[in-house]
Parts: structure tokens; C-alpha cells; sequence
């Protein structure tokens, strides 16, 4: 079955979409890192370029309702 990936959001370093991932994937929704720009093969670390949170196609919906909401 092919499941298709979709764009959430972007931020501008590793860690601020680390930390939107991590509450993603506590409530069950899998995500996928993407480093934007040279990364570490350009840089030697991937951590101070932008990076793209993608999540399943089918998440879309209560993944931005998740980050809409506050943390409890």
C-alpha cells in the first residue's frame, strides 16, 4: 500500500521540528525529518539548517489541529 507523504510544516532549525515531532508521534501520527539546503553534507551538521516536518497524507488534519491546540 502506498501512502503518501505530505508537507506540515517548516522550521528553521533540527531542533524546533524535532520538538513538533515529538508531540506528533506521542499521539501516534509517524513524521519524517527532512533537512532543506546543503545539510550535513554541505555543513558537516544538519542541525542549524531549516528542516521540513512531513507527515502521512491521511494525518493532515488532526496533526494541525494537534499543533493548533495548546499542550496540556
Amino acid at each position: 500500500m502506498e501512502t503518501n507523504e505530505v508537507r506540515l510544516a517548516t522550521f528553521d532549525t533540527w531542533a524546533e521540528a524535532s520538538m513538533c515531532a515529538e508531540r506528533l508521534e506521542s499521539e501516534g501520527i509517524p513524521t519524517v525529518l527532512v533537512p532543506l539546503g546543503a545539510g550535513a553534507g554541505g555543513w558537516g551538521s544538519s542541525a542549524f539548517v531549516p528542516h521540513e516536518v512531513r507527515i502521512r497524507a491521511q494525518d493532515l488534519e488532526r496533526a494541525s489541529q494537534l499543533l493548533a491546540a495548546p499542550e496540556a
